[in-house]
């Protein structure tokens, strides 16, 4: 962690967040400082702009540029985290925002019927569908956003539940 008092960095997170640029396939993040206080004791406003995103440090931080670089990168990784735990949640309204193809009003879509799984069961389907989309695309080369891999780990855990229930079903089994 970044340490504001003493200026010591624990950890390369400027290089953590071209890590995530590249596993996405983003360009690399760019760094615009602007200068405050007195030279020989700058502050300095940094905006981090990565993908179609872009952070801003909600205040100057003191030191040299290059740590302010890292505080920046620090706090765009701790919002890319957030952005992540809060889909993970169900809160998709941030990452997921939808455009509108035609002025025409679409037609809803049909309701599915809900599913009654056992947790256990879904747990399972989902570190399956995890490790087989992880073993077709390695996070290195994974060229999906968070949302899309989240997108695709999704339905791949309800066709794989799906799957064990028709089978289950046939089988005359039945989960408690």
């Amino acid at each position: 962690m970044a340490d504001l008092a003493t200026g010591e960095i624990s950890e390369n997170y400027k290089g953590l967040l071209i890590q995530y640029c590249q596993e996405r396939g983003l360009n690399q993040p760019t760094y615009t400082e602007t200068q405050h206080g007195p030279a020989d004791a700058p502050c300095w406003q940094v905006k981090v702009s990565y993908g179609d995103r872009v952070h801003e440090t909600p205040e100057p931080i003191p030191g040299s540029k290059k740590f302010a670089h890292q505080v920046a990168s620090q706090q765009a990784l701790a919002e890319i985290d957030s952005r992540r735990e809060n889909f993970l949640a169900g809160d998709i309204a941030e990452t997921l925002t939808a455009v509108p193809t035609s002025n025409a009003t679409p037609a809803p879509a049909p309701t599915p019927t809900p599913l009654e799984v056992p947790m256990s069961l879904v747990s399972s389907a989902l570190t399956i569908a995890n490790e087989r989309l992880t073993a077709s695309q390695p996070t290195r080369y994974r060229t999906l956003t968070d949302a899309e891999f989240s997108q695709k780990l999704s339905k791949l855990t309800l066709e794989i539940v799906r799957s064990l229930l028709e089978t289950a079903e046939k089988q005359e089994i039945t989960f408690q």
